[in-house]
């Protein structure tokens, strides 16, 4: 199940004078920052909400300057990496100027071109059906309570807060919105593919109900690309493409899918 989140943006432009006066906190954030875009990487149905113009004012305000002062190469390329990243979502420049974030997240130090960026990026989550998470970092966050926007109509979203040694986005995203295989008797492999009530049923190859091991098919899940309501991945140990089709809340069960019935677009990307 795919899953949008949103930065703080603080937390990769700095205030230049903050920094001087505690450059010590920096290198702790940047430890933080790291833990970020690691578990990031490792949940491959993440999305990064940010449009371009977005994008391209965080880059032309990084703090490129003091990362060469200070050495920390590591951190500059790893966010530059990151801010290049195609796993991200757009969104329209529409400007609600009675939404407002508590706490505010759009920060005087911001160029004005920023802060029209940061008020679009409010105005899209507090109106969107999606429910995005917002993650930030504990240098940046005092406090324990979730992001919260308003026009008069409260909303809350869900906030991740990235410290060592607490949950990341990766463990938020793995305990509460990823897809989970679920097997369905109905498919068990040792039943092969038959015919009942004029419907053909598939087993599914590559889950041995005897060991009851989800292992392979939740790998196979996690990379599964979407269309419409099911997931397909193709399963190359077995020769096949395996169909995901939701039955509870996140809860997948799955089956050998014949190619004929496969769209066209998922063999495309697939490469079949």
């Amino acid at each position: 199940m795919e899953a949008k989140v949103v930065l703080d943006i603080s937390s990769v432009v700095w205030d230049e004078n903050n920094f001087n006066s505690n450059p010590s906190s920096y290198y702790i954030l940047k430890s933080e920052i790291f833990l970020f875009i690691q578990a990031f990487k490792k949940c491959s149905n993440l999305k990064f909400v940010a449009r371009k113009e977005l994008l391209n004012n965080i880059m032309n305000l990084f703090p490129y300057k003091i990362c060469n002062e200070h050495k920390m190469y590591d951190f500059q390329k790893l966010v530059l990496h990151f801010l290049s990243t195609k796993r991200n979502a757009s969104y329209t420049n529409i400007n609600n100027s009675s939404v407002y974030s508590i706490p505010n997240i759009c920060y005087s130090y911001f160029s004005t071109d920023l802060q029209t960026e940061i008020c679009y990026l409010i105005t899209e989550i507090h109106s969107s059906a999606d429910n995005y998470i917002f993650c930030t970092f504990r240098t940046c966050w005092q406090n324990n309570s979730d992001l919260q926007t308003n026009n008069g109509n409260p909303k809350t979203h869900q906030t991740v807060v990235h410290e060592e040694a607490k949950p990341t986005i990766q463990d938020y995203y793995l305990n509460n919105i990823r897809n989970v295989f679920e097997h369905s008797e109905k498919h068990d492999s040792n039943k092969g593919k038959r015919k009942e009530n004029n419907e053909w049923i598939y087993p599914l190859s590559c889950y041995d109900e005897r060991e009851k091991d989800t292992t392979i098919p939740q790998q196979l899940l996690d990379i599964a690309k979407q269309y419409e309501d099911e997931y397909y991945c193709y399963d190359t140990k077995n020769r096949t493409f395996v169909c995901f089709k939701r039955h509870k809340d996140n809860k997948y069960h799955g089956y050998d899918e014949d190619i004929k019935n496969v769209p066209r677009k998922i063999r495309e990307e697939f490469h079949k």
